[in-house]
This record gives structure tokens, C-alpha cells and sequence, in this order.
């Protein structure tokens, strides 16, 4: 179980994400942030997971925190070398992350 708060959530209506966290929840995005922006200067292709405990994992909340909003079970993302992001990936591939 997360001992601070992080929740994504999507609102269902709008199609709009929603970050919701406590001062450690928030600290520790930025840090995951912080270090994939570290792996991807250096022309690395990182990517981070964060999931709920209900789907094995830890890192995100699983409490909504509002109302007919749906949290999101898995986040994964992606760091690139440079603002062409994954489209020369998806290229070779077909889909993001698979070069990574």
C-alpha cells in the first residue's frame, strides 16, 4: 500500500487526465521524471511503471479522488533523445516502447 497519495485519473466525460498527489506522491513523480530526463539526455530510451497495488504493483493510489473520475491502474511512461519522441520507433516497430 502507497504511503502518500498519487492517483491519474480520467474523466470519462471530458477526456481529460487528471494528476492528483500529496507533497511526497508529487516529489516522488518528479523524481521518476527527473530521472528518466537524466537516461534520455544521455540518449537512453527509459520508461517507469506505476501501478496500484490491485494490479501487483505500487506507486499509484487507488482511491478516487473525484467524483466520476476513473483512476488509472497502470502508468507507463516514456523518455526519448530528442522531440521526434517515439515516431522513428514506431517506424521499425509498430509500437512505442518496443526499441526500448
Amino acid at each position: 500500500m502507497a504511503n502518500d497519495l498519487l492517483t491519474f485519473e480520467h474523466d470519462r466525460d471530458t477526456d481529460q487526465l487528471f494528476i492528483h498527489g500529496d507533497a511526497s506522491g508529487l516529489r516522488r513523480l518528479a523524481k521518476i521524471l527527473e530521472h528518466l530526463a537524466d537516461q534520455a539526455e544521455q540518449g537512453d530510451f527509459p520508461h517507469a511503471h506505476c501501478f496500484t497495488e490491485e494490479w501487483g504493483g505500487e506507486g499509484l493510489s487507488s482511491i478516487p479522488q473525484e467524483e466520476g473520475h476513473q483512476y488509472v491502474h497502470h502508468v507507463k511512461i516514456y523518455g526519448w533523445p530528442d522531440v521526434m519522441g517515439a515516431k522513428p520507433y514506431q517506424m521499425k516497430t509498430g509500437k512505442p516502447g518496443q526499441n526500448s
